[in-house]
């Protein structure tokens, strides 16, 4: 098998099984019906714990900043337009709250102690975050999200065409999801090396895949299909350039970034190896530890010894368990 690939509202659970609706405060409706410096400061000061997180504003309803700004861009007419693709590809969020629901519902079944944060939508012509995700509340852009054909997309050095892809609808759960897995994911801070970090991402990526279990691989990770299968095929040579390189206990934050983060392929080990190849092998090493010790989910999140779970996971490149 491939292994690969912030509202206000509330979410109330009365079983372990039962998946409870999700309610989402559109933020972006109340938004774009403030038109005037009045009614933004008005907006601001009925959302305020939400605006300060998102727009990072100590008193949001007293920024004069902040007000000018949302309401020069609510009244600009090519981000009322975004405004109208972001709805249209939207609609009423059914989609988005169910599948929220689902994982909720999920999360809170291996870590009762798990409360639903509140959710909210938001759109802003790209001003915010893409997602914010507390504790206790999730912030979406929906107009980051609102796909290729819409006429405006976030633009930037930070969103290559191969980031840029991955903002879809379809990749928001999995995201939140991951991000909300960090929370539950124990490490010990004294443990610098790469691998130490591989497996960090790896229990990440376990955890929205065990979360989701409907939800395809490329969406949990961000690769294509070709990618992975591409990837899988030959995670023997991917392997065999770790060890020859020795990269596992590398502690160089150089190194580290190479392998971990955002390129549009690995180019030390060839153009079709896509990026954040190491991400993609920690993942490896986690699934093939919990296949061999049957460990659960919570106890894998607790693990904070990256050599123990590498060392007992017994995986050296090869594609199937021995």
């Amino acid at each position: 098998m491939v292994i690969g690939a912030g509202f206000i509202g509330s979410v109330l659970f009365t079983s372990c099984t039962k998946t409870e609706p999700v309610s989402v405060e559109r933020l972006e409706e109340g938004l774009f019906a403030a038109q005037s410096p009045a009614q933004m400061r008005q907006f601001l000061a009925s959302h305020s714990g939400t605006a300060q997180l998102y727009f990072n504003a100590n008193d949001p309803a007293s920024d004069t900043a902040l007000i000018a700004e949302l309401t020069n861009r609510v009244n600009n007419p090519e981000l009322r337009a975004l405004y109208a693709q972001t709805k249209a590809e939207f609609g009423d969020a059914a989609a988005l709250k169910a599948g929220l629901a689902q994982a909720f519902t999920n999360i809170q079944k291996d870590f009762p102690s798990f409360r639903p944060p509140r959710v909210a939508t938001i759109a802003t012509g790209f001003m915010g975050p893409d997602l914010l995700v507390t504790d206790s509340l999730i912030v979406i852009a929906l107009d980051y999200f609102a796909g290729p054909k819409a006429k405006y997309r976030p633009i930037g050095p930070e969103f290559p065409q191969y980031v840029l892809r991955r903002y879809q609808q379809a990749y928001i759960v999995p995201t939140v999801v991951r991000m909300i897995s960090d929370r539950f994911n124990a490490t010990d801070p004294a443990d610098q090396t790469l691998l130490a970090d591989m497996i960090h991402s790896g229990k990440g990526l376990l955890f929205t895949r065990t979360i989701l279990p409907e939800t395809p691989d490329s969406l949990i990770i961000g690769y294509s299909d070709r990618q992975l299968t591409q990837t899988f095929n030959s995670q023997d040579q991917v392997w065999a350039h770790f060890i020859d390189n020795q990269l596992l206990y590398n502690t160089s934050g150089e190194i580290k970034q190479r392998y971990m983060e955002e390129r549009p392929f690995t180019a030390e080990i060839g153009t079709a190896c896509p990026g954040r190849i190491g991400q993609w092998l920690g993942w490896r090493i986690v699934s093939y530890y919990q296949t061999r010790q049957k460990a659960s989910l919570s106890d894998i999140m607790q693990l904070k010894n990256a050599q123990t779970i590498f060392q007992q996971s017994g995986y050296k490149g090869q594609k199937e368990e021995e």
